[in-house]
């Protein structure tokens, strides 16, 4: 149970740190009341949770305009009567930019404690604060892994794109990496290739991953399919 257990954090990770761009020729505008539905699957062919990303009500959250983007993941079919676990993730994000402002996270796994992690973005200092674990200084265009996702989908891709970006959400910095490569068809989708590579600022090896990510070549450019080479083995994110 260990395994599967790895295997849907490390693909909640995958999900979560979509992220980059090269140009401003914005494609997508993101709307509250979106959803997104995927099937998470280990070794391609044992399903293992269910995701849900999505676009909440517009709020005042320190003086700003936020919007509540919302990620929530659980164990599904047989898996979830062996072992029962659920995660909450929330940025609250100022789409103009799509720049965090605060993140937070919950995971709650049958039989142990929950596991709460909130940080808050300083932009005017660029400095990020993680309860529990103090400051940290980051990149003026530090995101967290939500909103990275969907910055990702305001962008234009096109074929050689080498797009970067910095993603923070617990006081590492992560480099996320990625080149187009070019299309394939996803089921009913024409998809851009984005093959992505992921690493820990400090370059440790162990505190890595690469993913082939499938984006829809259309206005909206969702996140069509996910393969995630993970030291557990290969992790698959899947468009419902």
């Amino acid at each position: 149970m260990k395994v599967i257990y790895l295997s849907i954090l490390c693909l909640a990770v995958v999900v979560m740190l979509l992220a980059g761009a090269v140009t401003q020729a914005y494609c997508y505008t993101p709307v509250s009341g979106e959803q997104l539905a995927y099937s998470a699957w280990f070794l391609k062919i044992i399903p293992v949770g269910d995701i849900v990303l999505g676009i909440g009500k517009p709020g005042q959250y320190g003086g700003r305009q936020l919007y509540p983007i919302i990620c929530e993941a659980k164990t599904a079919g047989w898996i979830s009567l062996l072992f029962k676990a659920n995660a909450v993730v929330t940025a609250y994000v100022d789409i103009k930019k799509m720049f965090p402002y605060r993140f937070e996270q919950v995971l709650k796994v049958a039989g142990k404690p929950d596991d709460v992690r909130e940080a808050v973005y300083d932009r005017q200092r660029n400095i990020m604060t993680a309860k529990g674990k103090g400051e940290k200084r980051v990149p003026a265009d530090v995101r967290d892994p939500i909103s990275a996702i969907f910055y990702l989908r305001t962008q234009d891709l096109r074929e050689g794109a080498e797009i970067k970006q910095t993603v923070n959400s617990n006081q590492s910095n992560y480099i996320f990496a990625s080149k187009v490569t070019g299309k394939k068809k996803i089921g009913k989708f024409n998809c851009w290739v984005l093959d992505s590579k992921i690493r820990r600022e400090n370059k440790s090896m162990y505190h890595s991953m690469d993913a082939v990510i499938y984006i829809s070549d259309d206005a909206a450019q969702v996140p069509v399919l996910v393969e995630a080479k993970t030291k557990v083995g290969p992790v698959t994110l899947r468009l419902k």
